[in-house]
């Protein structure tokens, strides 16, 4: 599937939890890392939020994206009942939206991260100053997707 994404996968998007990201850089030097996201639409954001970081340096994913403009998300279900396993991966278009840019979009991806994340809201993890928050948009160019129809033939 190429361009936007099936209300089936929209959906699945809405209630997942957690994903997984992998970025490369130039020299195809992998890193994957797990993110909170939310999505609007067929665009999907994570933000750069107040967990511990090491300190005075850009994150990996943030400098890869920088370079490259593409990402990967994996997000997925594991159950022990294996009627319910189900996975979609994302290849995509990302970039970077940095400080003082971009701050209507900002707002709407601050919005659905506080809607779909309550420690985000009330918890203190997210940024103050919207204005120097960094976020992370990905665009979904590509989807692989598989759930388990055994459930349904039986």
């Amino acid at each position: 599937m190429t361009g936007k994404l099936s209300p089936e996968q929209l959906e699945y998007l809405s209630h997942a939890r957690v994903a997984r990201l992998a970025t490369t850089n130039k020299k195809n030097s992998i890193q994957i890392v797990p993110v909170v996201f939310a999505s609007a639409g067929d665009r999907i954001y994570f933000v750069m939020d107040r967990k511990t970081k090491r300190k005075g340096k850009e994150p990996r994913r943030i400098k890869n994206i920088t370079e490259t403009g593409k990402a990967s998300l994996l997000v997925d279900k594991y159950s022990e009942n294996w009627e319910d396993l189900f996975f979609l991966l994302l290849d995509c278009k990302a970039k970077v939206i940095g400080r003082g840019v971009e701050i209507k979009e900002k707002k709407l991806a601050a919005a659905k991260l506080k809607q779909k994340y309550p420690q985000y809201r009330d918890g203190g993890y997210f940024p103050e100053n919207l204005d120097q928050t960094i976020f992370v948009r990905l665009q979904p160019q590509k989807a692989v997707f598989w759930r388990n129809l055994r459930k349904s033939l039986v």
